[in-house]
């Protein structure tokens, strides 16, 4: 069965989870809002509920996936397995690795900061699983297993590391994700 990617702002989750403030400046802290919700998310780790959930919310072009039917583990990945093997919604950034590399090297924001220093990212992005393939905008993937779900950024920087043979980005790097799967009950 194809997992149905495609960018939709509809969302799915639970009205309850919601981050008080969402929708203002004044945005409950995580952490707040974690031990609020955290009992209805215990499939999620933290860091995925932060990064994913929490942080983007109703903004997310995720937020049709069902939160309750998703499990996650965390799992380590070489920069190839990364690059090659999950798709995302911004191919075309791979075509300016340069530029990419310019955002992002010797910055002192995230990506740059933590990944120039240590080779790899300091939060692991958030992958969806998908065995049977996906539906993309670009229609159906049978052969496209992985989905990034969280982490746009950290993955366009790992490109253009790899593109210049450097860092983190450097053949056998090894690489920290969280991989979400999706329980078997269709979408």
């Amino acid at each position: 069965m194809l997992v149905d990617v495609r960018p939709r702002h509809a969302l799915a989750w639970d009205a309850s989870l919601e981050p008080i403030g969402e929708s203002g400046v004044d945005k409950e802290p995580f952490e707040t809002w974690w031990a609020r919700v955290r009992h209805r998310l215990a499939n999620l780790h933290p860091l995925v509920a932060e990064q994913w959930v929490y942080k983007y919310w109703r903004h997310s072009p995720f937020c049709h996936l069902p939160l309750e039917r998703l499990s996650c583990r965390l799992e380590r990945w070489s920069t190839e397995r990364i690059l090659q093997e999950v798709a995302w919604g911004w191919p075309d950034s791979d075509q300016h690795p340069e530029f990419n590399y310019e955002v992002f090297h010797g910055k002192g924001f995230e990506p740059g900061r933590t990944m120039d220093a240590t080779g790899t990212w300091n939060i692991p992005p958030v992958i969806l699983e998908a065995p049977g393939g996906l539906l993309t905008n670009m229609g159906e993937r049978p052969e496209a297993h992985y989905w990034l779900i969280e982490g746009h950024q950290r993955r366009r920087y790992l490109h253009a590391l790899a593109w210049r043979d450097e860092g983190g980005g450097r053949p056998g790097a090894m690489h920290e994700v969280f991989l979400l799967s999706l329980s078997d009950v269709p979408l």
